[in-house]
């Protein structure tokens, strides 16, 4: 199923977005019929540098919340799924409520560190039919707390590289490469990881060695190619559609 992607949606209505990254106390967007994009909240090991914006923000927050106001708005306007560029929220990983959403968004688990309430109500989540979308990690340091934290949580199974023949890169775009180039330059080449159950469907998936958050952020100030900004939005979106769908 080939569809195409229009570059000029980036440059098209140019959002107002703001430069605080402060997470509202009541994260419930008013209308919950509509989709809404979740961020996890956790307690990472450093707070780091983050959003080119002059601030210190933690390793969950990073790209917040620009990353999702921009995806969701092409989101709506590509899928026709309604939503607008502020349904989105931040929960923590032992938040009951994660269970109404069929996917989370987490950025850095390279910082990440699990709590064992944390890792059971996330396996829970997966097993209620729940999928994660780890992205903006690098190296091997990185890639060790991540697997060491879903161990945690799924310990029957572990990440496999994703090739380009799974269902996740033709939910919705046929998606024919996995050589996306990362916003910046990383410690080893970039890949698509994938946890599934037993029974085959796709649990999660970890964009390790790249950045698909950083390319949302800034797809509506020309510091990245649109060329590249293309590419971030047709995995994100493939990402959700197969979350939604299966």
């Amino acid at each position: 199923m080939k569809r195409l992607f229009s570059c000029a949606l980036l440059l098209a209505a140019p959002l107002l977005l703001s430069t605080s990254p402060e997470v509202s106390a009541d994260p419930e967007p008013n209308d919950s019929t509509l989709f809404q994009f979740v961020r996890i909240r956790y307690n990472g090991f450093v707070s780091s540098w983050g959003g080119g914006r002059g601030r210190w923000v933690p390793p969950w927050m990073h790209d917040y919340p620009r990353a999702e106001q921009n995806f969701l708005k092409i989101f709506m306007e590509l899928t026709g799924i309604e939503t607008t560029p502020e349904s989105y929220l931040v929960l923590d990983l032992n938040d009951p409520r994660i269970m109404n959403y069929p996917a989370l968004y987490v950025s850095e688990p390279g910082y990440w560190n699990i709590t064992g309430e944390e890792a059971a109500n996330l396996r829970e989540y997966l097993l209620r039919g729940g999928f994660v979308i780890f992205d903006d990690f690098r190296g091997a340091g990185d890639w060790h707390n991540f697997t060491s934290c879903m161990q945690q949580v799924y310990p029957e199974r572990g990440f496999e590289e994703l090739t380009t023949d799974h269902p996740v890169f033709h939910c919705f775009y046929d998606i024919d490469s996995l050589d996306m180039l990362p916003p910046y330059n990383v410690p080893g080449k970039p890949g698509f990881y994938g946890l599934s159950d037993q029974d085959g469907r796709l649990l999660a998936v970890a964009n390790f060695n790249n950045d698909i958050g950083d390319y949302w952020e800034w797809s509506d100030e020309s510091l990245v190619p649109i060329s590249a900004s293309n590419e971030a939005y047709r995995f994100g979106i493939n990402y959700f559609v197969y979350a939604l769908t299966h």
